[in-house]
């Protein structure tokens, strides 16, 4: 059985071939849009209880301004009943898009939301040191205290006051006295 990044690389790799990378990549954030609103709409493509030809009619009417592409590995997928892995292909698809394009999405927990001048200065570092594009995502999370951690690359770099604290009192517990 294939899984559903081959898929999203598959589509990548063929857009790529055919030129119309940026155009399926505007369509996948609008299908991936209308899956998260419809979740329903899933399990109807997945359902044994819909024929193929009412599956693909839906498909048709409902996705006509899609690109082509994307539309006929919905259909493939709805076939297969395996359109409960569409996010799954949409974000293969996406992570190669970034790689080709030289992006990296990078995740910043903060405790409180970084101002403009703070992302525009850690965006600018963070590209210095990647040679990368790129994108941040601000999370905050109260429990980090103060300081910053930072996911990207598949590494996290935690420089919060919460895990500096935490590390003074294991310190501190394991001083023998």
């Amino acid at each position: 059985m294939t899984n559903a990044s081959e898929y999203g690389k598959a589509l990548f790799l063929l857009c790529e071939e055919v030129g119309s990378t940026d155009r399926v990549k505007a369509d996948v954030a609008v299908l991936r849009a209308v899956i998260r609103e419809n979740p329903e709409l899933i399990k109807l493509l997945d359902t044994p209880a819909v024929t193929k030809e009412e599956k693909l009619e839906i498909i048709d009417k409902a996705f006509s301004t899609l690109d082509t592409y994307l539309v006929n590995l919905l259909k493939i997928m709805a076939e297969r009943r395996m359109t409960h892995a569409m996010l799954k292909v949409f974000d293969a698809f996406d992570a190669a898009y970034d790689e080709s394009r030289g992006i990296e999405r990078v995740e910043v927990i903060t405790a409180v939301p970084l101002t403009e001048e703070q992302t525009a200065r850690l965006t600018e570092r963070l590209e210095k040191k990647t040679g990368k594009t790129i994108i941040l995502k601000n999370t905050t999370d109260k429990s980090v205290l103060g300081g910053i951690k930072l996911r990207y690359m598949g590494v996290q770099l935690d420089s919060t006051l919460k895990t500096r604290l935490d590390s003074f009192e294991r310190a501190l517990k394991a001083t023998v006295l």
